[in-house]
């Protein structure tokens, strides 16, 4: 019997109208169970203040599950008085007991995607594995808040740059392990009708903090402003662009910006908000065209989204806002980043110039880089080998506080 591997997460189950959002651990589960891994989905629910509301979210979160077959590989750890309390249960779905699951967590590996599940509720797990998938800025808040770092036995980025020269970010003392974030290609095939636009799934605003003040430096994280700037594309490049954005009725002068210079806006809710809606929208497109936060252009972390991993592994190119991953990606007509509007303008027009050859190496680069078979092994290898070794919760009081934020097998 393998050694069972958890996946944290702490935003899809708080979120049900987030497609996408769903794709980001499932995508591990898939990855991993294909991989001969006991796989299981661990999601953080803190209470709402609604015992109504969240128990219609865990029951939505457990019946998706049920419909994409993974409905006995999945918990709730739900906190009913808050994520800074001490009080945790967790709800499983019927069939599974909470004895029994409990049981292997004492056993089992936490992959803890960027911190989600507090240190008050990660005591039991053998081995404790810090999943950064906010590369850049995780660091700089955790040298203001406790992120983690320091609490975990073994820590992996999706930001190939954390620890180079080019990322101004702190490595806070612990081995950064890169890996590339993830897409599960057998839930994500090829395409082979072209879509009519270039479009983009975002929130305008961020929902929690939209700036950061870390050491006199601002950082902000509202896309708002990235799309504002390249908001000229659409008639410069005189193609079709569509913005899935939760741009409010109210918003008058971002709306009619965006309206005169091309802009199609749609709610992302109505056209992605379930994780199958989601997956039909990205591969109906014809591509993706988007803008990254502003703190990720300026940490340079050396990320991709995982949202452009399913473009490309759908055979749909990508015209995407450089954020250092593209010094660690050989160049491509699929995967085309830009850094200002007349490069943005040429990476769309190179793309329909040869627009066939275009998806041909969106998927490949899917298929080389991005894909589960491509990746996991090696994190299942460097898992392999912590375990190997004895294994101490090491506490740095420099990395402490009480405020959180959230954001072949070896194992046989």
């Amino acid at each position: 019997m393998s050694t069972p591997v958890f996946i944290g997460s702490g935003f899809v189950a708080k979120y049900p109208e987030g497609g996408g959002n769903f794709w980001v651990p499932l995508q591990y589960v898939f990855g991993l169970r294909a991989c001969g891994v006991t796989a299981y989905w661990l999601e953080l629910l803190p209470a709402t203040g609604d015992p109504v509301s969240d128990h219609d979210r865990i029951a939505r979160f457990f019946a998706r599950l049920r419909r994409l077959g993974l409905g006995d590989c999945a918990a709730v750890l739900y906190m009913p008085e808050g994520r800074e309390s001490d009080s945790c249960e967790l709800r499983c779905p019927p069939g599974i007991s909470p004895s029994e699951l409990g049981a292997r967590m004492r056993d089992g590996v936490l992959l803890n995607l960027s911190n989600s599940i507090p240190g008050q509720c990660r005591g039991d797990f053998a081995l404790k594995v810090l999943y950064d998938i906010d590369p850049g800025m995780l660091q700089l808040w955790a040298t203001q808040w406790d992120m983690g770092v320091g609490s975990h036995d073994l820590y992996f980025t999706i930001g190939q740059s954390i620890g180079a020269p080019e990322c101004p970010v702190p490595t806070l003392g612990v081995k950064w392990h890169p890996v590339w974030p993830v897409v599960h290609l057998p839930e994500w095939p090829r395409q082979s009708a072209e879509g009519e636009r270039y479009t983009t799934i975002t929130q305008w605003w961020n929902g929690n903090n939209g700036y950061d003040l870390i050491d006199g430096e601002l950082y902000e994280h509202n896309k708002r402003t990235a799309f504002l700037e390249f908001a000229e594309l659409p008639r410069l490049s005189r193609m079709e662009l569509e913005l899935a954005a939760n741009v409010t009725p109210g918003e008058v002068e971002d709306r009619a910006l965006l309206a005169e210079n091309g802009w199609r806006l749609v709610q992302p809710h109505h056209v992605a908000g379930t994780p199958w809606s989601y997956r039909r929208y990205v591969q109906h497109s014809r591509g993706e065209f988007s803008c990254a936060k502003p703190s990720v252009v300026k940490t340079a972390p050396g990320w991709i989204s995982d949202r452009t991993l399913s473009y490309l592994a759908s055979g749909r190119p990508c015209i995407v806002q450089a954020a250092g991953a593209e010094r660690h990606l050989p160049r491509s007509l699929g995967l085309q980043f830009f850094t200002s509007k007349p490069e943005a303008v040429e990476a769309l027009r190179a793309v329909e110039r040869d627009y066939p050859r275009a998806c041909r190496e969106a998927r490949c680069l899917a298929e080389e880089f991005f894909a589960t078979e491509a990746v996991l092994p090696r994190v299942l290898q460097l898992i392999g080998a912590q375990r190997q070794r004895p294994s101490y919760a090491r506490w740095s009081s420099a990395m402490g506080g009480e405020r959180r934020r959230t954001g072949a097998n070896p194992f046989g």
